[in-house]
């Protein structure tokens, strides 16, 4: 975002490890966020295909980028006053209009989408111009203005040259953000420096999480009602629910905790662990249960109308299968996991899931869905007897990196 209220006292809060949580500006900005996940989750409940779910990270991408952008400068600003909530609604118009215009570019028009994030970076820049003085910048100016005109100039190409000016547009954007360098800015050195208050970045980044899987739940629902809650339709339905059920409470007492707990334990590397666990790190995951959440809901349509839903149960399998892999690789890199535990619970997952790929023309949604959910809550409850032991045994050990990976209880859940 672009200025906000700034005094002394922000320079004291920006610390290290911090006990601030998400305000009602943050929030009521997330609302934005709930109805763009839900519009690049339709089009995938309608074509479960690896076109539509390359399509849906494409145009997840700069959603991302802005939402991540608007986080860290509220990490390390505050939320401010008058003019920070002037930003951050104008911010707000500009991404009404993507949210709108993306169950278009999802089907393949793009132009709408691309303008409307142009507009979120001309708005950045005339704010930043507007409210100069009133707090640190985000960053330098530059990189908006070449960004603004890569994403305009793509509203006049077709995909894929449109795709990849949005690329452009958008490294030259992010590498000043993620560079080892302490950027142009206050607020740029602030997150080289490490200046990161933990607990609202787990909590921002956990909220993301909530939406994806509020997604999920509203989807199954609106399946169920379509189909008149038909017997296979609830049956199925309730499958479903168990597997987002299971996967939250991974997510938040493997997962985010880990996290948490890694960062507090290191915070000399916070900047390098806010880089890779959060920032990058939770990219493919979120995108990942967003494509789950839309392959739930074509199993259920399929289950109540009788059809063959295995584009739907592959949807599912690969989205799971990128999200444990990533969270795999986010254990061996980032928490320290020793491989042969990470490969010791990684490949059996994988198997499970290619099994269910390659079974998909030949089983019944609900029996798919069974077995996914039982797996997973045989990963919890081994995960939570692994992490009781370690915490009976030996109450110093519980460390982020003496923990062994259950199931999808990496850092990026």
């Amino acid at each position: 975002m672009a200025a906000n209220d700034h005094t002394p006292d922000d320079d004291s809060r920006a610390s290290a490890v911090g006990e601030r949580h998400a305000g009602w500006l943050e929030l009521f900005y997330d609302l934005l966020f709930v109805a763009l996940v839900a519009q690049l989750a339709h089009p995938l409940v309608e074509h479960p295909g690896w076109e539509a779910a390359l399509r849906m990270l494409a145009l997840f991408l700069p959603a991302w980028w802005v939402w991540i952008e608007s986080t860290l400068y509220s990490n390390l600003t505050g939320e401010g006053g008058i003019e920070r909530r002037i930003a951050w609604l104008a911010q707000m118009a500009a991404l009404l209009v993507m949210a709108a215009a993306a169950t278009p570019a999802a089907h393949g028009d793009p132009a709408m989408y691309a303008g409307a994030y142009a507009a979120t970076r001309v708005v950045l820049l005339i704010l930043r111009f507007v409210l100069r003085g009133k707090g640190p910048a985000g960053g330098s100016n530059w990189p908006l203005l070449i960004s603004a005109a890569l994403w305009a100039g793509s509203t006049m190409l077709q995909p894929p040259l449109t795709y990849l000016l949005w690329l452009a547009g958008l490294l030259v954007e992010i590498t000043p953000w993620l560079g080892r360098s302490h950027g142009t800015s206050q607020v740029q050195r602030w997150l080289t420096d490490g200046r990161i208050e933990i607990s609202h970045l787990v909590e921002r980044f956990g909220l993301f999480v909530i939406i994806v899987l509020g997604e999920g739940i509203a989807l199954i629902i609106a399946s169920i009602a379509q189909a008149n809650t038909a017997p296979a339709a609830v049956i199925t339905g309730l499958a479903a629910f168990l597997a987002l059920a299971l996967l939250w409470w991974l997510y938040f007492d493997f997962g985010s905790a880990v996290a948490e707990k890694t960062m507090t334990s290191r915070p000399e590397e916070a900047f390098r662990l806010t880089r890779a666990i959060f920032i990058i790190g939770h990219f493919l995951p979120v995108a990942a249960l967003t494509a789950f959440a839309a392959g739930l809901s074509g199993l259920v349509t399929a289950a109540a109308q009788g059809h063959n839903a295995s584009a739907s149960l592959r949807l599912c399998a690969a989205a799971l299968a990128t999200y444990l892999t990533n969270n795999a690789i986010l254990g061996l890199t980032q928490i320290r996991y020793p491989i042969t535990r990470v490969v010791a619970w990684l490949l059996p997952n994988l198997i499970l899931l290619g099994a269910l790929a390659l079974l998909a023309d030949h089983l019944p949604p609900a029996v798919a869905l069974l077995l996914i959910t039982a797996f997973l809550m045989l990963e919890m409850v081994l995960s939570a007897q692994r992490v009781r032991r370690l915490t009976t045994s030996a109450p110093d050990a519980a460390v982020p990196s003496e923990k062994q990976p259950n199931g999808p209880s990496t850092s990026t859940r």
